[in-house]
């Protein structure tokens, strides 16, 4: 029999995304499971189908949320003028939120959502590369800035990701890795402003 703890609270469906998280923070995304999260969140396995149309529903929902916030902290750039600094702050944000939530980071880019099939969970990706572009735009030649937005991305996600997989722990001590994103950051920003003059 159902339980009705999830639908006490009013909100099942958040209930089940807070279950997600809490499994890929256990297990791993591959680790995840539908009938586990629904136990979780104190309902029968079928539930969920209430909600989601399967695990990878499950899955693109929780990255959904973490999409939002990653936007959320974008959106509140401070006014700092100079484009390494700038770059820098992005760079050390990004490694921050990664760090603050580690399930949270992992379901956002799981290898198991095709993100074809999940528009909305595209469109926030979209919205988070839109942030960069115009948190650079001001520095840049507007025919580079996607790339060059990119590129930022791409830098701050590699080091955020080494960091959280602990591959970097012999190298950097565990105190020196905003450091590393900021230097990488700022180094990337003065090749890129030395190649536009």
């Amino acid at each position: 029999m159902e339980s009705k703890r999830g639908y006490h609270h009013g909100d099942l469906r958040n209930a089940l995304l807070a279950a997600t998280t809490e499994l890929v923070r256990e297990r791993g995304a591959r680790g995840f499971s539908v009938s586990e999260a629904a136990r979780r969140a104190g309902v029968s396995s079928s539930a969920p189908y209430r909600h989601f149309s399967d695990r990878e529903a499950m899955l693109a929902a929780a990255a959904l949320v973490g999409f939002h916030a990653l936007g959320e902290r974008f959106s509140s750039l401070p006014d700092e003028r100079a484009f390494e600094a700038r770059a820098a702050w992005i760079a050390v944000s990004y490694l921050r939120f990664a760090q603050e939530d580690p399930a949270r980071f992992e379901t956002m880019f799981a290898s198991g959502i095709d993100k074809s099939r999940h528009e909305d969970l595209m469109r926030q990706a979209v919205v988070v590369q839109a942030l960069l572009e115009a948190a650079l735009g001001p520095f840049l030649d507007p025919a580079e800035l996607v790339d060059r937005a990119a590129e930022l991305w791409s830098l701050a996600h590699g080091v955020a990701t080494l960091v959280l997989q602990g591959n970097l722990q012999h190298v950097v001590d565990a105190g020196r890795v905003e450091s590393l994103a900021e230097s990488a950051a700022r180094s990337w920003a003065a090749g890129v402003a030395s190649a536009q003059r």
